[in-house]
């Protein structure tokens, strides 16, 4: 067969023939089978590992929320490795985080607002926990039967704590000069034991020390009073300013998970009780009496900044602050905003 001149090679033109056939009947049956399996899949990525958190806290039923989160689960669902480090009062555990130590510490309303004040306002509440008047007590010996049998008598309190407030509030309102009393200081765990050995005549403290005080001395003692239309206590979370900036996230999943755990704690009290007493040895029953009437709203709300207000007032009357309060440099809202507006309410004017 003959060519025109034109084409050089025919064998070339019969390949490039071949090979659009080819194409042609591969478009008009579809990818082969090869072609449809998916492209092989990229490895996923290893999975986040938890931020840690130091905590300091003590192991009774007013760091509620904290022992919820960490029974449910809370914190390690948020991505969160909680290490608790306990101590028996906020204010002993202040005094580590003063020294660098820990990310976040409990601590009462009064130990708070002090601390603001005396480390150039290097903290910032992140929220409150617990609230009430009930589970403070004056806890005295039967002899004493009002607040006029403790002239002349030495009474405790771990100084410092919210006990100095309900110490204050208790004797100003019973018309007893400070000078009235002998004001001793002692660690809580010591309080029962030295009321049953006569070494004092009372004690203002939180619960459970007033119930353990009982138990170990029956009759010997009583519950004088409840704080009661004296002062309200508070257990609050506090971070320094610079921690909380670098670490919002995990601050912001912190606060959030610790109010999983205040809803977890309220409809559990069977359960929280039997964590404490399982990972701390507290007293079952004393843990289910102060969940009846403990209240574990975390939010700034009226009532937060009016309590706070008088205790603030009263830090600066006794000197330990030399400065009113000034919510934007004492509070972080960030955490309890991303829970909602009813969480965050505008502080009172100044």
């Amino acid at each position: 067969m003959r060519y025109p001149a034109c084409i050089k090679n025919p064998g070339s033109l019969l390949a490039a023939a071949a090979m659009a056939l080819s194409l042609f009947l591969l478009a008009a049956c579809g990818p082969s089978d090869d072609s449809a399996k998916p492209a092989a899949s990229t490895p996923a990525a290893p999975p986040t590992p938890p931020v840690t958190i130091t905590l300091f806290a003590s192991p009774n039923t007013d760091s509620a929320p904290i022992w919820g989160a960490i029974a449910g689960d809370f914190y390690k669902a948020a991505g969160l490795d909680v290490q608790v480090k306990v101590f028996p009062s906020g204010t002993t555990a202040l005094q580590s985080f003063r020294s660098g130590q820990g990310d976040i510490s409990m601590s009462g309303e009064l130990p708070s607002v002090n601390y603001w004040g005396a480390n150039n306002q290097d903290y910032r509440v992140i929220a409150p926990m617990t609230r009430h008047t009930q589970g403070y007590v004056v806890q005295a010996l039967s002899s004493v039967k009002s607040a006029k049998d403790m002239i002349g008598q030495t009474i405790a309190t771990r100084i410092g704590s919210s006990g100095s407030w309900f110490v204050a509030e208790y004797l100003k309102k019973n018309n007893i000069k400070p000078e009235q009393v002998k004001l001793i200081n002692l660690d809580t765990n010591m309080m029962p034991i030295a009321l049953d050995k006569g070494s004092i005549a009372a004690f203002f403290i939180w619960q459970p020390f007033g119930l353990q005080s009982q138990a170990l001395s029956g009759d010997k003692v009583h519950q004088l009073s409840t704080a009661e239309g004296y002062m309200r206590g508070y257990t609050v979370l506090g971070a320094r300013p610079a921690w909380l900036e670098k670490n919002k996230e995990a601050a912001t999943k912190f606060v959030a998970a610790t109010q999983q755990g205040a809803i977890w704690a309220k409809a559990h009290p069977e359960e929280l009780a039997d964590f404490l007493q399982k990972q701390y040895g507290t007293d079952r029953q004393q843990t289910l009496t102060v969940m009846k009437y403990i209240d574990l709203t975390m939010a700034f709300d009226q009532q937060f900044y009016a309590d706070f207000s008088s205790v603030s007032a009263y830090s600066k009357d006794a000197g330990t602050i030399d400065r009113s309060m000034d919510w934007s440099k004492y509070l972080w809202t960030d955490g309890l905003a991303a829970l909602g507006a009813d969480h965050v309410l505008a502080p009172p004017a100044k």
